[in-house]
């Protein structure tokens, strides 16, 4: 692996010094795809300018190919370069949200994690109750959105997550908690569908353009978890409950486990209880069968 960007050596005829010097930063968190690296670090082993490193990273950051701990400020290995080593054809998947969203009567779409960011990669279907929806549009992950995508992580992970808008009261805390655990017992996030939801969504939206978790994301995302209760628990599920739903999301997890990508239905109107069971249940199995369709195994029966 290169760890010196020597601009002597980087003469010859055909040769970019700044192209080698990105090459080499690819290359040194490529080689530590499970490790970080401060600013400081990245330049003191490379010997390049805190300046041109600083560059480098934020344009490497924003087509996700590195991604920066929102805590830390450290830089490691993004999930958008390593995809292109292990690349996924998501439109493979076609088939399956069409069917659900035909099922559903919903708009249904497919998500990809990239970084700190989700963005949505394919669309079905019409939500004639909510807001429309297309490819590329970006949410951050920051609590308690993407509750599907940290359920199922290890606890310093969660704990990362949702101390990533600041240190959460009590309550939130084992609210928190809560839904996770029970994610993880039913396989699917419930988002509730409120005024605060709509104003404060379509604003993180905004927000995340760039692909970057700042500090102003992260206290509008601590307000509206303050604000709003979040996801629905069992007791709150009544045989005669109805709840204003905007959106049902299921995960899908890569061979190694990890949640990679997510199934979402919207929603965007008052269901019963048993009504967000079934729709909960649709998506569930959809995330599965494209599971087992990009793991190449044949989906489940309907």
């Amino acid at each position: 692996m290169t760890t010196k960007v020597d601009p002597a050596e980087s003469q010859r005829q055909g040769i970019s010094p700044p192209t080698e010097r990105v090459v080499a930063v690819v290359e040194l968190l490529g080689a530590n795809p499970d490790g970080q690296f401060t600013l400081a670090e990245i330049c003191r082993r490379l010997q390049i300018s805190r300046a041109t490193g600083h560059v480098i990273l934020t344009t490497l950051a924003a087509h996700d190919w590195v991604t920066r701990d929102p805590v830390t400020a450290a830089y490691s290995w993004g999930p958008a370069i390593a995809s292109l080593a292990n690349p996924t054809d998501t439109h493979r998947c076609r088939d399956d949200l069409q069917a659900l969203a035909a099922a559903t009567g919903t708009q249904v779409h497919l998500s990809r994690r990239q970084g700190q960011t989700l963005v949505i990669d394919q669309t079905a279907g019409n939500c004639s109750t909510g807001p429309r929806i297309g490819p590329g549009l970006r949410t951050p992950l920051v609590a308690p959105f993407g509750r599907e995508y940290v359920a199922w992580a290890a606890p310093d992970v969660q704990r990362a997550w949702l101390e990533a808008i600041g240190q959460p009261s009590p309550a939130l805390r084992r609210r928190m908690t809560s839904i996770l655990r029970e994610i993880r017992t039913r396989g699917f996030a419930v988002e509730r569908l409120t005024t605060e939801y709509l104003r404060v969504y379509t604003a993180l939206r905004a927000l995340t353009g760039d692909g970057e978790v700042d500090a102003i994301t992260a206290q509008l995302a601590r307000a509206f978890a303050d604000l709003t209760v979040i996801d629905v628990l069992p007791d709150e599920l009544g045989a005669k409950a109805s709840h204003n739903v905007a959106i049902i999301s299921a995960p899908i997890t890569d061979a190694t486990g990890a949640v990679t990508m997510s199934v979402t239905a919207a929603v965007f109107t008052t269901v019963d209880s048993a009504r967000i069971r079934m729709l909960g249940q649709q998506v569930s199995r959809t995330a599965h069968n494209i599971e087992a369709r990009i793991a190449g195994y044949p989906p489940a029966a309907p």
